[in-house]
């Protein structure tokens, strides 16, 4: 069941840029990311659920270890 209709989505999106997906499925949670021009997903994890707040730092953690692997920017 969707939170918000696609087509409303997309409106309040900019044009391009990464998203993350997740499929709440009641023992486990998928996580997924898009390319750049949003017409590829990319799965990166399948997590075993907890409770809340500790799913929702797994989850942070992983994107950011995604990020910091896509980006090899460092600044001193």
């Amino acid at each position: 069941m969707a939170i918000v209709e696609f087509d409303a989505l997309r409106a309040l999106l900019p044009p391009s840029g990464r998203l993350m997906a997740l499929d709440l499925g009641s023992k486990t949670i998928g996580v997924a990311t898009s390319d750049v021009l949003r017409g590829l997903a990319t799965p990166l994890i399948t997590l075993k659920r907890a409770k809340l707040k500790a799913d929702g730092w797994k989850i942070a953690e992983r994107h950011l270890r995604h990020l910091w692997t896509e980006r090899t920017t460092v600044i001193r």
